[in-house]
């Protein structure tokens, strides 16, 4: 345990106490100029240079600084240290001059940081910003004092036009900047770290205009920069600096073009450097320049899909590391706090390694430090808050101890010594009573994280069974699964080794192939038709544009196997989806992919997030694409595994449909009133009608939706650049909007759209006036679309439009009818649709006798009946409906009853045989043993036989329900009048 000293005791007592008395001596002898020694804490000098040569010989060298930083207040001093930093320099000062400043501020930070770190002064992430912030001013000020030099010359032109003084504004629009990568990149710099830097400048901005060339120009001030910065004088130095993370190191000059520099990255670069570049930061020079380079490289770095392609280079990367540095266990003696099992480094690369997982579709984790990256990490549920805690804690510990290892001699060093003598020193500095409590809690912190880390690497040994898949053995090894034609499927997997499809012409996608053949046979033998199920994998992957990462992702994640071979046996329509968007797979892994789906605002707040990193409006239309192709997947596999009934899925994808067409539509107005304003306090309104309006959606349906829109003044035109009549204006917007959801784009198609249920239909104009709607609905309108008007849901709306759109619909709905004419006309639709779309067949759910439509039409036909004395009883949910009609006594509660039974029994069978064949119409012998068994666990059937004879009961009780109540007394009407 730490002793119970505020400061850790004196390694060197003799020398603390030195120290003391030279600066007690200086207090009294400079009185006038120096801080009181009473004010000065002499347990915290004792503590830092009775452990700290280096601090101790800065402190004899600026007694007046130490007694300064020692007594007190080292945020302010830190301030006045960077303030003094940015101001400008002195006219003519020469390059050694500016050299010696720097180092003496170097000193002081030194100190500074020192003191506030082991007084407590400061959080870790203080002192680590402290130190980062001064490595940004010194290169700064630098680079200045090597611009300015330049522009004297005639070399560079002057920012303003004319000469100025050496400041850091003189690098705006020079197009020359430095980023700093790594711990400087990332605000966490080390107490005694180089600084990994990479230059650049880009061609465009900056204005050369000297004799010789741009590129050596910025080459000779890149190597002077670094001199300025790491030589040794009699003063120290500033930083040690490394330039080996740009591109190519071996072959390119010390600066080179944003231009080469991004054709590198996009064609030659490996993962361990888009790794890197996730700290990536602007520390120098133009700004802009360099701000707009690093979102050129975002989509680079931050890829849309998972990469367990990187994962496993990133793993190779500290493999690599673990074997120089000889790291194979946890020791004491000379173990290192960075590179060791269970250092700094895994704490690192588990949070990058994430983050390039994730990342693309959490943009909350396009953070570049390690605490906030796993930060977000467990706010976004992708880790648990227990590996949150030991990870935070363990690098807070190692961090801190690698400094107190730094601040001993202020050498590049990350490892415990391995005399006694000074590994006692670091204990003390640490502030333990011996050795081995610090060896102690270093080992516990230690192999937590290297357990953590662990957990997360892909397992790199090949299977021990891949000689029983050999090309000899197959044949029997899958007749010993159970593949009907062993022949054949052996035959079909012999095509994939030989690379026959395009996803397999590589020899890493054959040898991931080879890797996750095992396991995905034996998932395969264990659905109900294994060929059938190994002939769509088959299908599967000869459409894939490549195999890489979906294998990669199937290595690192075995337990997807089983899911992979159900969809593949039961599922061909969603496994269709899947080879057209193999990145869907993405998102099985997500923490809650199989929970409920999220409230409409948790969802809008997540879209919202995705879309604040969209470049531009295509941009905004596919990522809402990925949004919405996520969440249909994610429901879809949820209703094939039974983990959601038809309400729930049906509710969910409605959810989903609202927040994308609210967010995508908000859009569609801001690019649209780019070019042609808006209408102060107008609008278009969306009604949702039929299944999107009763929030019934399956993974097939189109969206019924209808447009109106809402101006104060029709006479006015719109307040843009080209302006427009509200009619031109809200019939463009409309069509835009439909565009902008059914546009085919590299992500494919939001939803289909239907707007025929419009005022006069196909006829009629896309946008109305909510008069031209009232005006229709009350005079023109037929009764089948007052049914269909039962179903409307206001989904966007202006806030002057919402309440008469509302009351306009109500008023409509609850206007006396004819009870007579209204029964006629039900009746009349009914059969036409019955002649136009009739079967006998029990599994077309909808328009069979007794399916759905009979079941809309019961409850619509009642809605209209009762609604004018019972304006309570509407509702776009069916379900509800139902509930209400029962209330008031439309329906007995036997009927009711039969109704929700029906409803929710008929819905299920039809949203899993369109997600797993699509919406074509089948037959009893198109419907396989898997999905048979799927469609009992969604329906509670103990066996296929009995969920036909419930599903045709229920058919049967919904058809007698709507002859009695419209049929019959329709005929008899008929007949009666005839």
């Amino acid at each position: 345990m730490p002793n119970n000293h505020n400061y850790p005791a004196a390694h060197d007592s003799q020398k603390a106490d030195e120290i003391w008395a030279t600066l007690e001596e200086f207090a009294h002898s400079n009185q006038e100029n120096a801080i009181a020694i009473d004010k000065v804490d002499k347990n915290l000098a004792i503590a830092l240079f009775g452990n700290s040569p280096f601090l101790a010989s800065i402190a004899r060298r600026q007694p007046a600084l130490a007694l300064a930083v020692l007594s007190g207040n080292p945020s302010h001093k830190l301030e006045d240290i960077l303030a003094g930093m940015a101001e400008a320099r002195p006219g003519g000062e020469q390059t050694g001059d500016l050299m010696a400043f720097l180092r003496t501020q170097k000193a002081a930070v030194a100190l500074l940081t020192a003191a506030a770190d082991v007084a407590a002064w400061w959080t870790l992430e203080q002192v680590t910003a402290a130190l980062s912030r001064f490595a940004d001013a010194a290169l700064e000020l630098a680079l200045a004092h090597l611009l300015h030099a330049r522009m004297k010359a005639g070399d560079l032109a002057w920012p303003s036009g004319a000469s100025e003084p050496v400041s850091p504004a003189l690098s705006k629009n020079s197009g020359y900047f430095v980023l700093g990568m790594g711990k400087l990149g990332a605000y966490e710099l080390n107490y005694s770290s180089d600084v990994d830097l990479i230059v650049l400048y880009d061609k465009t901005r900056a204005q050369y205009t000297g004799s010789r060339t741009i590129s050596h120009c910025f080459i000779k001030i890149t190597q002077e920069l670094v001199q300025i910065m790491e030589q040794r004088t009699m003063h120290g130095y500033v930083f040690r600096t490394d330039l080996r993370l740009r591109p190519d190191p071996g072959a390119t000059p010390v600066a080179i073009s944003t231009d080469a520099a991004e054709s590198y990255y996009h064609s030659m670069a490996v993962n361990w450097e888009r790794s890197a570049m996730i700290k990536a930061r602007v520390v120098a020079g133009d700004m802009e320049a360099g701000e707009d380079y690093l979102d050129t490289m975002a989509r680079w770095v931050w890829r849309k899909n998972m990469d367990f392609v990187a994962l496993k280079d990133i793993a190779a990367i500290k493999n690599q590391i673990n074997r120089h540095y000889g790291q194979t266990h946890i020791s004491f003696e000379g173990y290192d706090v960075k590179l060791g099992h269970g250092g700094i480094r895994e704490i690192e690369f588990f949070a990058q390694v994430n983050q390039l997982l994730y990342a693309g579709r959490h943009p909350r984790l396009r953070v570049r430090g390690t605490l906030d990256a796993l930060e977000s990490l467990v706010t976004e549920q992708l880790i648990e808050p227990r590996i949150y805690k030991e990870l935070l804690e363990a690098y807070r510990f190692l961090r801190t101890l690698e400094h107190r290892i730094q601040m001993v001699d202020d050498a590049q060093t990350h490892a415990i010594p391995e005399t006694q003598d000074a590994i006692d020193r670091i204990a003390t500095f640490m502030g333990y009573e011996t050795a081995t409590e610090l060896e102690h809690t270093l080992r516990s912190h230690a192999q937590k994280v290297s357990a953590c880390y662990d957990e997360l690497l892909p397992d790199e040994t090949s299977s021990s069974t891949a000689s029983e898949y050999s090309e000899a053995n197959l044949p029997e090894r899958l007749k010993a699964l159970g593949f009907d034609d062993a022949e054949n499927a052996a035959a079909t997997i012999e095509g994939w080794r030989r690379g026959r499809y395009r996803a397999l012409r590589t020899e890493r996608a054959k040898g991931l192939l080879e890797q996750i053949l095992p396991g995905l046979l034996t998932a395969f033998s264990e659905t109900q038709q294994p060929n059938s199920a190994l002939m769509r994998f088959d299908k599967f992957i000869s459409q894939l544009p490549a195999g890489i990462q979906l294998f990669s992702l199937l290595q690192s994640n075995p337990s997807l196997f089983g899911l992979m071979a159900r969809m593949m046996g039961l599922a061909p329509a969603l496994a269709e989806t899947l080879s057209k968007k193999p990145e869907l797979w993405d998102s099985v892994l997500e923490p809650d992919f199989f929970g409920p789906m999220e409230s409409e605002e948790e969802l809008g707040d997540y879209l919202r997030h995705m879309l604040s990193s969209a470049k531009d409006y295509q941009d905004i239309l596919d990522i809402v694409r990925r949004f919405v192709a996520d969440g249909r997947f994610r429901i879809g596999v949820q209703l094939l595994e039974a983990l959601a009934d038809v309400r729930e899925s049906g509710e969910a994808m409605t959810r989903l449909a609202d927040v994308s067409l609210k967010l995508l539509i908000s859009a569609v107005e801001d690019d649209f009133a780019e070019r042609h304003g808006r209408f102060e306090g107008g609008g278009i309104a969306v009604i949702a009608m039929g299944k999107y309006g009763g929030r019934e959606l399956t993974n097939t349906s189109d969206l019924d939706i209808v447009f109106l829109y809402h101006v104060p003044d029709m006479n006015a035109e719109s307040d843009g650049p080209k302006p427009l009549s509200p009619s031109q204006y809200f019939s463009r917007l409309g069509q835009h909007i439909i565009t902008a959801i059914t546009a085919l784009t590299p992500e494919g198609r939001l939803f289909e759209v239907d707007t025929r249920l419009r005022p006069s239909g196909q006829q009629g104009p896309l946008v109305v006036t909510l008069k031209t709607f009232s005006d229709y609905y009350t005079q023109s309108a037929w009764t089948w679309e007052h049914m269909a008007l039962t179903r409307a849901r206001i989904l966007i709306a202006p806030d002057a439009m919402r309440a008469p759109l509302e009351k306009s619909i109500r008023e409509v709905l609850t206007a006396p009818r004819d009870i007579d004419q209204l029964l006629l006309h039900v009746h009349d639709m009914r059969l036409k649709l019955n002649e136009q779309f009739g079967t006998q067949n029990m599994w077309a759910i909808k328009n069979v006798r007794g399916g759905l439509i009979d079941m809309e039409f019961i409850t619509q036909y009642l809605m209209l009946r009762e609604g004018h004395h019972n304006p309570e009883i509407f509702s776009a949910d069916l379900g509800t409906s139902i509930d209400r009609l029962a209330n008031i006594g439309a329906l007995s509660p036997d009927q009711a009853s039969k109704m929700h039974a029906a409803h929710i029994f008929e819905q299920n069978v039809q949203s899993l045989l369109r997600l797993c064949l699509g919406s074509s119409q089948v037959d009893d012998t198109q419907i396989s043993v898997g999905i048979r068994e799927a469609l009992c666990r969604l329906t509670k059937s103990a066996n296929f036989e009995d969920l036909r004879q419930d599903l045709l009961s229920h058919q049967r009780g919904i058809y007698s329900l709507f002859q009695d109540m419209i049929e019959k007394p329709a005929t008899d009407a008929i007949n009666k009048n005839e």
